[in-house]
């Protein structure tokens, strides 16, 4: 019998402190302390990049996976340690085939002579978190059987210690928040790896009639959480150009008219039939779902950057969202500065890319944070388009403009409000809630508070105007009492025939007249 594993698994601690050690070969040991290593080079900020990719190839797949869900991030990265963290390249072994069986005789409780009639031990299709097996069913139906692989879960276990110190230590010294990216990271990969999601995206694929592309069913006695068989296409030929252009436009009017994208678009998941012609999505595992009003908030960026409208993009995206300051005049001016290069009529001349990558710089030099989500959708897209090789922007912004107009739809939105008022959720609550009121208003316990954005603003604006408003009439009252003083009143010490209390009031009167005018003209509402 075929031995399954040379030598015990790594544990998470060993891991964590592997991670550590090979961070301080590669100059960031002043974030572990000296425990690790007794020398080690200082940081050097101009290479931060460079030695962030060496340490993240050299720690493993899902080192290499956490560093490209990072390069998504232009938004709180600087550019060149985003350019670095998307050049990560890493050769994913395939895993023994020992393991590949025993996994698959575990999931589906039988050997796998019985459950298949051929089994083929090359994986066709190797990822960092799943790999993919071409087989054949009873009754001579091709499958491709796709299989999470081990050792991820161990490897998500041991970055939290790590992202825990490195925020101890450095927390106020980084563009983000280490444990909550290894958090967000560790959600993705969850999701990657649930095969059951997997077949019910598919599922939903195969009953889009406007989708260009073949979606395999899958087979719900041969698929579990980690293990799931699709049907497959009896002849699979490889794809020329050509029909990678078509899967591009496919996959990016997919992403931004039903929010859904995949997050790896390795070649190997394509392929054409070779009887029919058509184009499969063969293996369409480890795909996303964007929410539906996210979506509907990146519709409407992506059509208020082609229209070269910042007030459009800055509405749109905490709808997307996406965290906007309080504050967002820099925001507002980096956006200006960036759409006059995107935006008006040469927009079509753009990639997806160059407009991702601006708008993004945008919203950093902003201080503006976009949902981890939105971001790893943008990043879909790019990658779509350069499947094709070609530039995907007018039919992503038609994809744009189809998907503002269902969510507009009176229609669309009757029906959804049928459809949340339908929920019985929603009212089954309410009895216990009024009862909670009463209790809390017999008791005189009840308070009630209101928030209102922006209200602070505002009555901030209000004060001021309130105080110009009465300086003024106490600088008009002083002329005008000044005045009276100096032309009616005729005793007491005089000069140039005019009383000196008026006149001294009626100078003290203009040097407050002017301070006032001179704070009016600073503050540019003059």
């Amino acid at each position: 019998m075929e031995k399954v594993t040379r030598e015990l698994p790594e544990s998470p601690a060993r891991r964590a402190a592997r991670i550590a050690r090979v961070g301080a070969r590669y100059g960031f040991g002043f974030a572990f302390g000296n425990r690790f290593v007794p020398r080690r080079r200082k940081a050097d900020p101009g290479q931060v990049g460079t030695r962030l990719r060496l340490s993240f190839e050299e720690l493993g797949p899902t080192f290499a996976e956490l560093g490209h869900f990072l390069s998504a991030r232009l938004d709180l990265l600087p550019p060149d340690v985003a350019s670095e963290l998307e050049r990560i390249r890493v050769v994913v072994k395939p895993l023994p085939f020992a393991e590949t069986r025993a996994l698959v005789e575990r999931e589906l409780g039988n050997t796998l002579e019985r459950l298949f009639l051929t089994f083929e031990e090359i994986p066709t299709r190797v990822g960092s978190f799943t790999q993919a097996h071409r087989a054949v069913l009873p009754g001579e139906r091709p499958a491709l059987v796709v299989v999470t692989r081990t050792g991820v879960r161990r490897d998500l276990l041991a970055m939290r210690p790590v992202a825990d110190l490195t925020r101890r230590r450095l927390g106020e010294r980084l563009p983000l928040d280490p444990t909550e990216a290894v958090a967000e990271f560790a959600a993705h990969a969850t999701h990657r790896r649930d095969m059951f999601f997997a077949a019910q995206t598919a599922r939903r694929l195969r009953e889009m009639s406007h989708f260009r592309l073949r979606v395999p069913d899958s087979y719900r006695h041969y698929s579990t959480g980690r293990c799931v068989t699709f049907e497959a296409p009896a002849e699979p030929v490889p794809l020329d150009t050509g029909r990678y252009r078509e899967v591009s436009d496919a996959l990016v009017r997919l992403a931004l008219a039903e929010g859904i994208f995949l997050a790896d678009l390795a070649p190997e998941r394509f392929a054409a039939d070779g009887s029919t012609g058509e184009v499969w999505l063969v293996d369409p595992t480890e795909t996303f779902v964007l929410d539906p009003e996210r979506l509907r908030g990146m519709a409407e960026v992506l059509a208020a950057v082609r229209r070269g409208d910042v007030d459009g993009i800055t509405r749109a995206l905490p709808l997307a969202g996406s965290f906007v300051p309080r504050d967002d005049s820099a925001l507002r001016r980096e956006l200006r500065e960036t759409l006059g290069s995107l935006g008006g009529p040469l927009w079509r001349e753009h990639s997806l890319r160059e407009a991702r990558d601006d708008v993004l710089e945008a919203l950093r030099g902003g201080g503006a944070k976009l949902h981890v989500e939105v971001a790893q959708m943008a990043r879909s897209l790019e990658e779509a388009e350069g499947l094709g090789g070609g530039t995907e922007i007018v039919a992503a912004a038609e994809a744009a403009e189809v998907s503002i107009s269902r969510y507009r739809d009176p229609a669309y939105v009757a029906a959804r409000t049928a459809r949340r008022l339908a929920q019985p959720d929603t009212f089954a609550d309410y009895p216990r809630q009024i009862h909670a009121l009463l209790d809390e208003l017999k008791d005189g316990e009840i308070e009630v508070r209101f928030r209102h954005a922006g209200l602070d603003d505002l009555i901030s604006k209000v004060d001021i105007l309130a105080n110009r408003l009465v300086f003024g009439l106490l600088i008009a009252a002083l002329i005008l009492g000044s005045s009276m003083l100096g032309v009616f009143v005729e005793s007491g010490a005089q000069l140039l025939g005019l009383s000196v209390f008026g006149l001294i009031g009626f100078v003290i009167a203009a040097i407050l007249g002017l301070l006032l005018l001179f704070a009016i003209i600073r503050s540019g509402r003059l």
